[in-house]
């Protein structure tokens, strides 16, 4: 038995070098007994869906038996294998006297089974569009909506509204028809993303800037910000995998649950020659995108005045499934890099719902495919 002389009140002492050099991709949960099992049963799996191969269940005292039995369910779930089981005794301060207190512990090293499926996402997060009637604009801002909803829109490297010949031009239409300084959306792009790029040279921890902090303002917008994908050599073009989000003063169909626009600029597979470098491409596109919606939420919340509203619903199409795709690539692979990279930077607090176009069904399709999860069209 291995004594821990950490006279710190808490958990074992873990060494986070050791393990992380011993096992790559490796996380320590700590086990209280003050949360239900449940819960540490849903983060463990979220934890191995976002990439982590060996998680440490780390415990003390009464919270013992907890973390045997979570070893236990992700047995049965065959959501991991164990393959050490290490035990403590660590030496505490005691309040009371000076005589150290010795409480027991345990670290239990669970690896990832092979055959395990999931997603970081909980499929309440999740809703999938039935197919269209015929002849109806399925994908469009909508006059009854309910809920404070963003749509998420076709960009390109100029920066240009979708126009004629784009299966998003009546994303343009309408804001015309609610007002909208249409060309405006092409200034302000441009002006955020090149000061974004700015601020990101001059510090590459930085990745997003909004429209305060901008020397432009759009006249239709009470926020907007541009956000740079988090590995920006992995793009042909420094506009690619770019998410700007925008919240309207204007409201399509003159209702307030049409909040905003997305504007994602995709990456144009004909810049690719190798096809696993689009799809790494794709991947990062979707996860800047969850990533802009969390960071705008955040934001939400912080707003002491509250007239900042969250978003609700994010509702995407298939972000490069048209024009920019790739000689190669399938519309179900897109999907599939797509959402894993959405999943990647999922945040349960921050997030929205995320609606997805149907699309000819890819996107269920590829979730079920990558998570295991079953989910029905809505």
């Amino acid at each position: 038995m291995a004594e821990n002389r950490d006279n710190n009140k808490g958990h074992p002492k873990v060494n986070i070098e050791a393990i992380c050099k011993e096992y790559p991709n490796s996380k320590v949960l700590l086990i209280s007994a003050q949360r239900p099992r449940a819960f540490f049963i849903r983060t463990s799996c979220e934890l191995f869906a976002g990439g982590t191969e060996v998680l440490i269940l780390s415990a003390l005292g009464d919270a013992i038996p907890h973390c045997v039995q979570l070893q236990q369910a992700l047995i049965m779930k065959n959501a991991a294998t164990m393959i050490r089981f290490d035990t403590t005794l660590n030496k505490l301060a005691n309040s009371r006297g000076k005589a150290p207190v010795y409480i027991p512990g345990v670290q239990i090293y669970m690896r990832k089974h092979p055959e395990f499926k999931g997603s970081r996402i909980s499929p309440a997060y999740v809703f999938f569009a039935s197919k269209p009637v015929s002849g109806e604009v399925e994908y469009a801002f909508k006059a009854d909506a309910n809920e404070h909803s963003c749509m998420v829109i076709a960009g390109d490297v100029d920066f240009r509204m979708p126009g004629i010949g784009s299966s998003h031009q009546h994303f343009t239409d309408v804001l015309k028809s609610a007002g909208h300084n249409v060309d405006a959306y092409t200034k302000l792009f441009k002006t955020l993303h090149k000061e974004a790029l700015e601020a990101n040279a001059a510090d590459p921890v930085v990745f997003s800037l909004t429209m305060a902090n901008s020397s432009y303002q759009h006249p239709d917008l009470k926020f907007a910000m541009c956000r740079l994908p988090k590995d920006l050599q992995a793009f042909r073009n420094s506009a690619e995998g770019v998410v700007f989000i925008c919240i309207f003063n204007k409201h399509p169909h003159d209702n307030v649950h049409n909040m905003g626009l997305i504007y994602v600029v995709e990456p144009n597979g004909k810049n690719y020659k190798n096809i696993d470098e689009y799809y790494r491409a794709l991947h990062l596109t979707g996860e800047n995108l969850m990533t802009t919606v969390c960071d705008h939420n955040g934001m939400a919340k912080r707003d002491a005045s509250k007239s900042h509203r969250s978003m609700t619903k994010c509702s995407t199409y298939l972000i490069g499934g048209g024009a920019n795709r790739h000689d190669n690539a399938n519309k179900l692979e897109i999907a599939k890099h797509l959402l894993n990279g959405i999943a990647e930077a999922y945040r349960h607090g921050p997030a929205s719902l995320f609606h997805f176009a149907y699309d000819e069904d890819v996107f269920r399709q590829a979730w079920t495919a990558t998570s295991g999860l079953s989910v029905e069209l809505g």
